[in-house]
């Protein structure tokens, strides 16, 4: 019998959020941490863009956001079947539970007004075990993709959350639920790459409670799992789709805003308690992979490639950096397209916008308390002057020292030392664009060219203005609003 999927997803997660990953709040995700001792977890795991949609895609389609044209909310152009399209190929119930992908043919499909904005951590519970059940009175085994909201923005008990309709109704109703345990401004740790400001730290304590009210609902969907007595045959995955949405993280290339948990349990196959401590994974590789697991041929169209080999404690080759990218804010055809090249040491990132003038103004934390406050602080603090700076306008090549410099303050591109590093990192960006037919192939092998960085961004820029216009006309279609947040276009 094929075994059953259960993918379990945070919102906007750092990776070191989680207590297994060495996070230095206390007590932030006791759930996650006993799935990660009894299954297999990566410490170098990543994800290939910044952005909910897009990054979701990656993992269901086993392609790059660039191959599938999921560039933000737009629709899926497949290059081949997807996970959840083989999988029902094979014979499995498929669900998605809050963060409803519309390219798929689910079963059940519950929206995030059903699910109280993937904040109401009873419902989890109660819809995958109707589920589990509904599957196994069809004799089918099943496939759910749970996600939750947190730690999305707007963060627990914050003025922002208070404000929003929706939860605010949700909180009305009852179903907007209380995480278990509730952080102060005093008892968090301000992560290195944010200045440690009050408003920072209030910022903080409210995104650790919304990280332990993501951590119930993981709590609440496995114990449905552990009710239905099919916990053995089930393999589960919980990862984030990306970094924090704080500057410096989420919508960026930075570690903060491509590196995630990422733990997989399955009884059968995978032993408990493992900690990878030196491959490094992408979500790219996440349907490869599953698709191993449940007995089913990998199909040769998906960029991605599996990971199982590295379960079973086996050596693979070519798993010392990954590949990331960003494109534009949603629903705005202002490009800051950015490249780069994750290694465990270092971090190159290629910024083809950057002409000194552009400043970046990114959508999801804009207008947040912490980077106001960095702003305010900016006006008579030099270091943070510096930062606020280097932020907004960037510098076309940066190159971080990870090991020295986990939270990339000290751009070294410039050294002559690291002048050999930089190629053969650049290389490999070609290498890459060139095998998945990247728009910016051309570039990458002449990255200072001013007339193939205008020709790339006015492709790019052309390209975004088409798919704003064809999300619209969808949304008009349906009868829809097109002023959702982090949802994907009714499909076609």
């Amino acid at each position: 019998m094929r075994p059953n999927i259960l993918l379990i997803t945070a919102d906007d997660m750092h990776w070191d959020s989680v207590g297994v990953y060495g996070c230095p709040v206390a007590a932030t995700t006791p759930n996650i941490d006993r799935l990660a001792a009894e299954g297999f977890r990566f410490n170098y795991a990543y994800v290939p863009i910044s952005l909910c949609t897009p990054s979701r895609q990656v993992m269901l389609s086993g392609n790059h956001s660039h191959q599938t044209q999921t560039r933000e909310f737009t629709e899926l152009e497949r290059v081949g079947p997807a996970l959840p399209d083989l999988l029902k190929q094979n014979g499995y119930y498929l669900a998605n539970l809050n963060k409803q992908q519309d390219y798929y043919e689910w079963d059940t499909a519950i929206s995030e007004d059903q699910s109280g904005f993937g904040r109401d951590v009873p419902f989890f519970k109660k819809a995958v075990g109707e589920i589990i059940t509904t599957a196994k009175r069809n004799h089918q085994p099943w496939f759910i993709m749970a996600n939750s909201n947190d730690p999305h923005r707007p963060f627990y008990h914050s003025a922002a959350e208070s404000k929003q309709p929706q939860i605010k109704a949700f909180r009305e109703q009852g179903r907007l639920s209380r995480p278990s345990r509730e952080y102060r401004p005093e008892a968090v740790v301000v992560p290195g790459f944010l200045p440690d400001l009050p408003e920072v730290r209030d910022e903080l304590a409210e995104y650790y409670s919304s990280v332990r009210r993501c951590d119930d609902s993981v709590g609440s969907i496995l114990a449905a799992l552990e009710e239905s007595g099919q916990s053995t045959n089930t393999i589960v995955v919980f990862l984030s789709d990306n970094g924090i949405s704080m500057p410096f993280a989420k919508m960026n290339c930075y570690q903060a805003s491509l590196r995630v948990p990422f733990i997989l349990r399955y009884p059968v196959k995978i032993p408990a308690g493992v900690r990878d401590p030196l491959n490094m994974v992408s979500t790219i590789d996440l349907a490869p992979t599953l698709l191993e697991l449940a007995g089913m041929p990998v199909p040769g169209y998906m960029a991605g490639r599996s990971f199982v080999p590295l379960l079973k404690g086996e050596a693979q080759t070519h798993r010392d950096f990954v590949v990331g990218y960003y494109y534009n804010n949603l629903r705005q055809t202002k490009m800051y397209p950015e490249f780069t090249i994750q290694m465990r040491d270092w971090v190159y990132i290629y910024n083809p916008w950057v002409d000194g003038k552009i400043e970046v103004h990114n959508s999801d934390y804009t207008g947040s308390p912490t980077l106001l406050a960095m702003w305010r602080a900016a006006e008579t603090v030099p270091s943070i002057r510096a930062r606020v700076d280097f932020h907004k306008h960037r510098v076309m090549e940066e190159l971080y020292d990870v090991r020295q410099d986990p939270y990339a303050y000290v751009n070294v591109a410039s050294a002559p030392e690291n002048a050999e590093r930089i190629k053969a990192m650049r290389q490999r960006l070609v290498a890459w664009m060139q095998e998945t037919k990247h728009p910016a192939a051309k570039l990458m092998a002449d990255p200072f060219n001013k007339a193939l960085i205008a020709e790339y961004l006015a492709w790019e820029e052309a390209n975004a203005k088409k798919q704003i216009e064809e999300v619209e006309r969808l949304f008009k279609e349906h009868g829809a609003s097109s002023q959702t947040s982090d949802k994907a276009s009714p499909k076609k």
